[in-house]
C-alpha cells in the first residue's frame, strides 16, 4: 500500500493500547499486582514484539512476502523453548513436535 513499515507499526501498537486499556484498567488491583511481578517481562514483551513485527514490515518492502511470512513463524520454536526455560510451561515434547511441523513447513516453502 505505499506506507512506511515504522508508520504501520506504531498504528497498531496505539491500536492495542486502545482496545487493551479499558480491559487493564477494569482491575486495578490486579494490574498493580500483575505489574509489581511481572514488570521484566511486560516491558521485555513491550519493546521487543513490536520491534519484531516493525521488522518483519521493514523485510517485506525488500523482499518476497513468500521468504517473510514463513521464516517470522519460526518465532514460533523460540516460543516454545523459551516458555519451557523461563516460564516453566509443561507438554514441551507436544510443543516441540508442533513447532517441528512448523519448520518442516517453513523448509517446503523455501524449497519449493
Amino acid at each position: 500500500m505505499g506506507n512506511p513499515p515504522l508508520l504501520q507499526g506504531y498504528a497498531a501498537v496505539l491500536g492495542m493500547a486502545v482496545m487493551l486499556t479499558p480491559a487493564a484498567l477494569a482491575d486495578r488491583a490486579r494490574l498493580r499486582q500483575t505489574w509489581h511481578h511481572y514488570r521484566r517481562q511486560a516491558v521485555g514483551a513491550g519493546v521487543l514484539s513490536p520491534l519484531a513485527y516493525i521488522l518483519v514490515l521493514v523485510a517485506m518492502t525488500f523482499t518476497a512476502v513468500a521468504a517473510v511470512a514463513p521464516a517470522r513463524e519460526i518465532s514460533v520454536l523460540f516460543g516454545v523453548l523459551l516458555g519451557r526455560r523461563l516460564l516453566g510451561e509443561g507438554g514441551l515434547a507436544r510443543r516441540l513436535a508442533g513447532a517441528a511441523a512448523i519448520v518442516c513447513g517453513i523448509i517446503a516453502v523455501a524449497a519449493g
